[in-house]
């Protein structure tokens, strides 16, 4: 599962995970995590016990596809939330500070041999940068061409996957979710609709030091975008945000 930072993956993280059946790990890449793989697989998901301290030194791929392992035999799907902007935005990570603008999750899934579905959260680009830059102090002088430049690159890579809009989502929650876990192959139960909210076995903006409007919320809602703030007017007028838009089905 792909999103960008500010795109809505914390609420669909939410949603898969409050599922039985489901094991999200959550904002993990092959280049860093914001807890650990396998802290959140000992200590979220059940997948790796408290003595089982190989897994720590195993590869990346390796300890994915071990984790795969396990959760088949539970008979249960493990589903990757990835951090994705850690690939294309600069300034995310102190231990990767030049992104290869590509989608590197893919790779070593296809380097172990892991047969993958994915799907893409996205969200206009002007919501994003916006959002972004209120949110995080480190990007608080991110300029609109930088963020354009990867919001760019992130849209053209994720071409040609199946799209979900991040606004769709929250004005169809129901029929959106059934139709992501029907693509992902993932188990979907109607229960998410009032189960998401409790469930906080994730990374995100539930975790933020001053959560997010919608991160609080115990229902899925769409809130009014602040248009009027310059960082949105920017990203509306940038040509490449506009063409992430286009890549993503939006319209004027």
């Amino acid at each position: 599962m792909y999103s960008f930072a500010r795109s809505g993956g914390t609420l669909l993280n939410r949603c898969l995970g409050a599922v039985s059946g489901n094991l999200v790990l959550s904002e993990i890449n092959p280049h860093g995590a914001l807890v650990p793989v396998e802290v959140q697989a000992r200590d979220w998901l059940g997948l790796v016990g408290p003595d089982e301290t190989h897994v720590d030194g195993k590869s990346y791929g390796a300890k994915i596809r071990h984790l795969v392992g396990r959760a088949e035999e539970r008979g249960e799907h493990l589903i990757i939330r990835d951090w994705t902007t850690l690939n294309f935005l600069r300034g995310l990570h102190f231990d990767y500070s030049d992104p290869s603008m590509l989608l590197e999750q893919q790779i070593y899934l296809d380097r172990y041999g892991l047969e993958s579905r994915s799907a893409v959260l996205v969200r206009r680009a002007p919501a994003v940068y916006d959002s972004i830059v209120r949110t995080f102090d480190h990007f608080q002088d991110l300029g609109v061409e930088e963020f354009g430049a990867a919001y760019g690159a992130y849209a053209r890579a994720v071409a040609g996957q199946p799209i979900f809009q991040f606004e769709v989502f929250c004005a169809e929650p129901r029929r959106e979710m059934e139709r992501l876990c029907l693509m992902l192959g993932a188990a979907y139960a109607k229960s998410f609709i009032s189960d998401f909210s409790s469930f906080d076995r994730c990374t995100g903006d539930n975790r933020l030091a001053m959560p997010s409007r919608a991160g609080r919320s115990d229902r899925i809602v769409l809130l009014p975008d602040n248009r009027d703030s310059l960082p949105w007017k920017a990203a509306a007028a940038d040509a490449q945000c506009r063409a992430a838009d286009e890549l993503f089905g939006y319209a004027g």
